[in-house]
């Protein structure tokens, strides 16, 4: 297959074989009669005549037009309105990228195509496909992969283990805990966390282990604290209807304290938490304390010794599965992938959700993305040579552009000889 510079060559010699015809045919008329005096008056040699000289003129005249688009006429001293597509490639550059960005990255145009197109069933058709979800799964276990690297790059792990450092180093604990508490008691969501409590110590005080783990506590009590007492009286007895004292004793606090919105524990706990609360937001002290737990925590070795050694475990693990062939992670996401395609597909009302956040998302980042690329269009345009520039849209579309130059020496012989037959009938 021909490259395009041989192509561009090819038409250039065609359409100069058909004005170099016309020049030919045109002088050869022109001396014929100087040869031969009785063709003076011969209609057809006039026809011929007229039709190659407006062949010549016209084909001369779109030579000249689709040179002038790329070249300079004459080169050294060039007439005005040539070499034109060089000598406007700021207004090129700017008229293309408008072009673009007003044709293409318009909003209304690209929420009708995203209607018209409806991704989310193209997708969803698409995933459905075990190998189209297999390829892309592939595509995303690699993506996560190089994720992984990246981030276990020395650099970059220390990198961000220093920034997130210096952001913990930086936080306010006192003030975020104290506003994560007062976002919970505001609603009351505290006491609700109490019933909870309540209702687990409910059940574990009614398990037998527990029951069983009392009264053997209460024999120990007794053999320690009342050790004479206790060889007397029968303290597996003692010990065990103790334990169910207890369990009843305390079960029925906890009742009590679980239906009685008004009990004096609750109250105890509000003004605990206000407390808590008020320290946290207004008292140096409690502020100093805070921080200190917080530096602790940032600057303690063995804290720091374990996070890096139960980091490593699990990146070297997620990395060894994620980078597996049809392993478990692979086949996985694709199977999941599978059952999103699946839905998208089935799930007229899914799809067109789908569509619609698409769609949104598009118009969005339609006017960003139109700017960026326009700049692009225009910037790199104009930082082409203007003569190379020249060359290159000559090279793509100059085959055609020849094409006019051959259409206008024949356009121009035909509109020659019907001139001629005119002229003729108005002799006549």
């Amino acid at each position: 297959m021909q490259d395009k510079f041989s192509q561009l060559n090819q038409a250039k010699r065609l359409a100069l074989g058909c004005l170099i015809i016309a020049a030919s045919v045109f002088i050869t008329t022109t001396f014929l009669p100087k040869v031969w005096p009785e063709l003076i008056d011969a209609w057809w040699l006039g026809l011929i005549k007229m039709a190659s000289e407006a062949a010549l003129v016209g084909g001369l005249a779109d030579w000249f037009a689709v040179t002038a688009l790329f070249k300079p006429i004459p080169a050294k001293y060039p007439i005005p309105h040539t070499n034109i597509v060089a000598s406007n490639k700021t207004a090129i550059a700017q008229n293309l990228s408008l072009f673009v960005k007003d044709k293409f990255f318009q909003p209304d145009a690209i929420a009708e195509l995203i209607t018209k197109s409806d991704p989310a069933k193209g997708a969803g058709r698409w995933l459905v496909s075990e190998h189209n979800a297999q390829r892309l799964s592939r595509l995303i276990c690699d993506t996560f992969a190089g994720v992984l690297k990246v981030l276990d790059d020395k650099p970059v792990k220390a990198f961000i283990a220093k920034t997130a450092e210096k952001g913990i180093n930086q936080l306010d604990l006192a003030q975020l805990i104290a506003s994560s508490l007062n976002a919970v008691t505001k609603e009351r969501q505290h006491q609700v966390v109490l019933d909870r409590l309540l209702g687990k110590l409910a059940g574990l005080l009614s398990q037998p282990d527990t029951q069983l783990y009392i009264a053997d506590t209460l024999v120990i009590w007794l053999k320690t604290e009342y050790s004479r007492i206790e060889k007397i009286l029968p303290s597996s007895w003692l010990s065990e209807q103790g334990a169910l004292i207890a369990v009843k004793a305390v079960s029925s606090i906890l009742e009590d304290i679980y239906h009685d919105e008004s009990h004096p524990i609750r109250h105890a706990f509000d003004e605990q938490v206000q407390e808590f609360l008020y320290e946290l937001e207004h008292s140096p002290l409690m502020e100093r304390k805070v921080n200190s737990y917080r530096e602790k925590i940032v600057n303690d070795p063995a804290l720091k010794a374990y996070l890096h050694e139960s980091w490593s475990r699990f990146h070297a693990w997620l990395l060894q599965s994620l980078e597996e062939k049809e392993g478990k992670a692979e086949t996985k996401v694709a199977s999941l992938l599978q059952e999103v395609g699946t839905s998208l597909a089935n799930d007229s009302e899914l799809s067109h959700s789908f569509n619609k956040h698409i769609g949104e998302a598009a118009k969005y980042m339609a006017p960003e993305l139109a700017e960026f690329l326009t700049r692009h269009i225009r910037d790199t345009i104009n930082g082409w040579d203007e003569k190379e520039m020249a060359q290159q849209i000559e090279l793509n579309i100059g085959r055609d552009l020849q094409k006019v130059r051959i259409n206008g020496t024949i356009v121009g012989g035909l509109v020659g000889a019907l001139l001629f037959g005119i002229e003729m009938l108005i002799g006549l």
